[in-house]
């Protein structure tokens, strides 16, 4: 057999962008090349329509290495590529504990608590019976434990240590991150600059104890998502990371701790949608915006890598057609897995019914076990690396969100624009809104493609909050030593007070003005 190779391409001239325009504008037949096939993100980048080697930015890097565009790993663990962290805001400790189980057993590996001591939207935890009652049957030495950021995130840190502690847990054994973030919760939970004056110390102290008792564990989370269920761009999402986790370093910097050690007790909360190629570019341009504030600040090591728990969207589901946010769940979770994050949360398809059932939980739950057992969705670092369109895409993303970021330093911080996020997401929502009104943002099942008289599934209706447990106040010192002590001691978590949030921040759902039409 001839082992002699002819090119294909033998005897053609060599293809030219020129060429390839020409026949495309000959096809438009006089229609304007970029309305018709240029689309564009909300932050104004162009997608398409073809992307070649020269719009590779060629400066991604190597996974593992700054600026970790592809990656904060220089390797993929065949068997545990990412944490299959599924949430659980059952009102009820003793059900939620029954969720969680259910969840380690089907093959979670980490949990995400969305815990909210009142009650109202998520598990009412309130002391450390509540916090056993929830976490019994639990192994902390091994599952790593989200906390969801609330107002009352220290105390609700001090029942979980205190827990570890009361079990015998090594600290050193803990993994995952205790949610503190005082900065967004007094900008989207509308509490003010004078409750994030108390709060922040408190932050402070829990990760320098973190630091030196429980080096795994994460203290404070960045909550990037936030912005994007508030209608944010993906460039204001990550420029939101990037400022908080500065205004976080900064802080813990000044209290005495490292650059690097300080950056190893953050954690970044991203949402992820439907958008499976722009999910991605987010995550691989938010790597590459946080590498950059670091190297700024002096560190291109390990520590500048930026480690990422992806949510998917809620503000993407629907009651109408709910099947079909089972389909756009899928496409989220792809987008973060192939994006390289560390954990994932896959929302249940009925979670805007106001509840979930054991069987959307399972599917939810089924999406990650299909990513990694079956489509080996872990098996290659950053599989988008390499692609044009997303290589573009990335480095497009990332030069929009450190412009950004640079406007919110200009202004003090992200503690200090309060009033200019809040201007910008206005616009931002009224953008999002017009393009669904438009069916220039299409979702299936809710703008377009709708049944009338699909049969809904029904709502699940939530338990009532458990009494409140009586007991003494938390005390409001700062160690985080009195804290646990205090928790050990029966200690309550009293009531907050309320807050003001600005209407632009209110988390939103795309498909509601749909369904109250529909309705």
């Amino acid at each position: 057999m001839s082992t002699d190779e002819s090119s294909l391409a033998a005897g053609f001239a060599a293809p030219g962008l020129e060429a390839w325009r020409a026949l495309v504008d000959k096809g438009l037949r006089g229609a304007g090349f970029d309305e018709a096939l240029v689309r564009r993100t909300a932050d104004g980048i162009a997608r398409g329509p073809l992307r070649t080697a020269a719009d590779d930015p060629a400066s991604a890097g190597i996974a593992g290495q700054f600026p970790f565009v592809r990656g904060i790993t220089a390797h993929s663990d065949a068997h545990h590529p990412w944490h299959i962290a599924q949430g659980c805001a059952a009102i009820v400790p003793e059900t939620a504990n029954a969720q969680l189980l259910e969840d380690l057993q089907g093959g979670g590996s980490a949990l995400w608590l969305r815990l909210d001591p009142a009650g109202k939207e998520g598990t009412a935890v309130r002391s450390l019976d509540g916090m056993a009652q929830l976490l019994r049957g639990v192994d902390l030495a091994i599952a790593p434990v989200l906390l969801n950021p609330v107002p009352q995130g220290t105390e609700l840190a001090a029942l979980l240590l205190a827990l570890a502690r009361q079990n015998g847990v090594d600290m050193h054994a803990l993994q995952g991150s205790l949610g503190l973030s005082p900065i967004g919760q007094s900008l989207f939970k509308g509490l003010g600059a004078s409750w994030l004056q108390e709060a922040l110390p408190r932050t402070l102290a829990m990760a320098h104890w973190c630091a030196e008792h429980a080096p795994g564990l994460r203290a404070i989370t960045v909550t990037a998502n936030s912005v994007h269920e508030a209608g944010g761009s993906e460039a204001l999402e990550i420029a939101f990371a990037a400022a908080g986790g500065l205004g976080y370093l900064k802080a813990l910097v000044r209290d005495g701790m490292a650059l690097e050690d300080a950056a190893r007790r953050l954690l970044f909360a991203f949402a992820v949608d439907a958008d499976t190629g722009l999910g991605i570019a987010k995550l691989r341009a938010a790597r590459r915006v946080w590498a950059s504030v670091l190297g700024a600040c002096g560190c291109t090591g390990t520590a500048a890598a930026m480690p990422i728990h992806a949510i998917t969207s809620g503000r993407m589901m629907a009651r109408l057609a709910p099947w079909t946010n089972l389909l756009r769940t899928t496409t989220a979770a792809f987008a973060a897995v192939a994006g390289g994050a560390q954990y994932l949360s896959v929302r249940p398809h009925d979670e805007a019914f106001g509840g979930t059932d054991a069987r959307a939980r399972r599917l939810a739950r089924n999406v990650q076990v299909i990513l990694h057992e079956e489509v080996h969705a872990g098996r290659v670092i950053d599989p988008a690396g390499g692609a044009f369109a997303l290589e573009r895409l990335s480095d497009d993303l990332a030069h929009k969100a450190w412009a950004l970021f640079q406007k919110i330093e200009s202004l003090g911080g992200l503690a200090a624009a309060g009033d200019w996020l809040v201007q910008t997401l206005a616009v931002e929502r009224e953008q999002l809104a017009a393009g669904m009104q438009s069916g220039a943002r299409i979702m299936v099942g809710v703008n377009r493609y709708w049944q009338k008289g699909e049969a809904p599934e029904p709502v699940v209706a939530p338990a009532p909050p458990p009494p409140v447990p009586e007991g003494p106040a938390f005390p409001a010192a700062h160690d985080p030593e009195a804290l646990m002590a205090a928790a050990l001691e029966g200690a309550v978590i009293g009531p907050l007070p309320e807050g003001q949030p600005d209407p632009a921040l209110a988390p939103l759902r795309l498909a509601a003005d749909f369904e109250e039409a529909a309705s």
